[in-house]
Formats: C-alpha cells, sequence, structure tokens
C-alpha cells in the first residue's frame, strides 16, 4: 500500500542523512555548493596524486550532474568528464550518482 512505500521512503531518507554525515563522508564543493559525497580515488591511490576519482553524491543535492561540471576537493579543481567513448558515465539509483571526475590540469601544449 502506499503507507508502507511512504514509511520505507522515510527510512531511506534517515538513513541517507546518517549516511551522508560528516562523521562518514567527505566535504566537497560541487558547482559552487557545499556538499557531502563520498570520493573514490582511481588506481586505489590517494587524492594527493590521484588524477581520476569517483565522487557519489545524492541526486538531491546535484539533480543534473553535467559532463564538465567543477569539481573542489580540498581546495583541488576537478572536473566530471566522459570516457573514449565521449558518453558520461555517470550512474545512478535514484537516490545516489556515482560521477567520475579528472584533476583539472590544463595541458601545457596546444
Amino acid at each position: 500500500s502506499g503507507r508502507h512505500m511512504g514509511a520505507f521512503k522515510d527510512a531511506m531518507d534517515k538513513a541517507m542523512g546518517i549516511w551522508f554525515s560528516n562523521e562518514y563522508a567527505d566535504p566537497i564543493t560541487y558547482n559552487g555548493s557545499d556538499i557531502l559525497a563520498f570520493v573514490s580515488y582511481g588506481g586505489g591511490s590517494t587524492g594527493t596524486v590521484a588524477d581520476t576519482a569517483v565522487v557519489e553524491v545524492k541526486v538531491s543535492d546535484v539533480p543534473f550532474p553535467q559532463y564538465r561540471d567543477t569539481v573542489v576537493i580540498n581546495g583541488k579543481i576537478w572536473r566530471v568528464y566522459r570516457d573514449d567513448l565521449q558518453e558520461a558515465i555517470i550512474k545512478g539509483d535514484g537516490l545516489t550518482w556515482k560521477i567520475p571526475i579528472k584533476k583539472d590540469e590544463r595541458p601545457n601544449f596546444r
């Protein structure tokens, strides 16, 4: 019934609120908004050396992630990127997005 779905949604909202809290999640800035996210760095490395990562954010915080969106983590600028097929590889389950990002290092050559 509809009442059970409402209770389930309330429970999910509460769980998301706990999961995406300062205790567990990382503070990031997504297109100028300060939000909490989970950051997984590429190659099993840390943010200082990795040049790729995936950020998991709440859909309620980032409703429409786009290629080239700006993400700031610990003062470093990252951008949402696409893979070689030029498909944005953003995955979502309705509650969160997993968004691939790449460190924004401008190449020196043209």
